[in-house]
């Protein structure tokens, strides 16, 4: 078989997979969603305290929770107001994409930049 052909083969071979791998993981991203969504229950936001450690602002039905999380305990520490939420909720991906870059950013911004 010529060298060229062999090559088209294997270009051929490796698009196949790159493709195969793609959906298979689109597949699975999209079952691990529709495993994590919650009528009742809802993480409304989140900061880091440390190696897995963090607040957590959470929406059980119509009240808010405010918690502690770390990788052997959860503690409940208060509930918080509906007034005092605010809630900022992304309607599709590019809007969440946007939504998480600024966030990004926020974190490498010196305080004279704000």
């Amino acid at each position: 078989m010529p060298y060229w052909i062999q090559l088209i083969w294997y270009l051929v071979a490796f698009f196949l997979v790159i493709g195969a791998a793609f959906y298979i993981t689109r597949f699975i991203g999209q079952s691990s969603i529709k495993l994590g969504r919650s009528s009742n229950l809802e993480v409304i936001d989140f900061i880091s305290l440390g190696r897995e450690k963090g607040l957590y602002i959470i929406k059980v039905g119509n009240r808010f929770m405010l918690i502690g999380v770390t990788n052997s305990n959860i503690t409940y520490l208060a509930e918080i107001e509906r007034e005092h939420v605010k809630i900022e909720k992304p309607k599709n991906f590019a809007s969440e994409l946007n939504f998480s870059l600024e966030r990004f950013r926020n974190l490498f911004k010196k305080d004279g930049d704000k």
